[in-house]
């Protein structure tokens, strides 16, 4: 039996086997070849996507930040410009009792503390700190501060930093 199924199958010839499967293959080849370049091509859109979403979103964040900080401290200069007037205000306290100045020296303080001014507190043992005082006079070897003007802050910037002397 053996010997007849050699006979009635058709020997293929060894290299026109493999040309065939060779044509199959490279017939193939351009679609796997295709699919694998979509595929990559897929990947680097989303890749693309989600780099372009991500810097969006940081733009958001960013023009978000820069409009706040624009609104918190818009009224810089305005206020730099009432400084001086509470100054006076404040020595006019000292040297004259009317309730009339005390009143208009509470309502101008509550307008600036309600628009973020803090009054830099200085106590006559502190160090001479030269990011929020600025030193007028210095006697040598002092340690005692002395203000001579206060110091302001806007939130977290110093808008004018308190004048000082230095004393024994």
């Amino acid at each position: 039996m053996n010997t007849q199924n050699q006979r009635s199958r058709p020997k293929a010839d060894p290299p026109m086997a493999e040309t065939i499967k060779e044509k199959e293959g490279e017939q193939n080849r351009p679609q796997e070849v295709e699919k694998k370049e979509e595929k990559v091509d897929q990947i680097d859109y989303k890749d693309k996507y989600l780099r372009a979403l991500a810097d969006y979103q940081n733009l958001v964040k960013r023009v978000t930040n820069e409009r706040e900080e624009f609104t918190r401290y818009a009224n810089e200069s305005l206020i730099i410009k009432l400084l001086p007037i509470l100054d006076g205000l404040e020595k006019a306290i000292e040297t004259n009792e009317e309730k009339g100045i005390q009143l208009i020296y509470k309502e101008l303080w509550n307008i600036l503390s309600h628009a973020g001014v803090q009054r830099i507190d200085i106590q006559e043992t502190d160090e001479f700190n030269p990011e929020y005082m600025q030193c007028i006079q210095a006697e040598q070897q002092g340690k005692k501060i002395q203000t001579l003007r206060p110091g302001y802050r806007l939130y977290d910037k110093i808008i004018r930093p308190a004048q000082v002397k230095v004393v024994q």
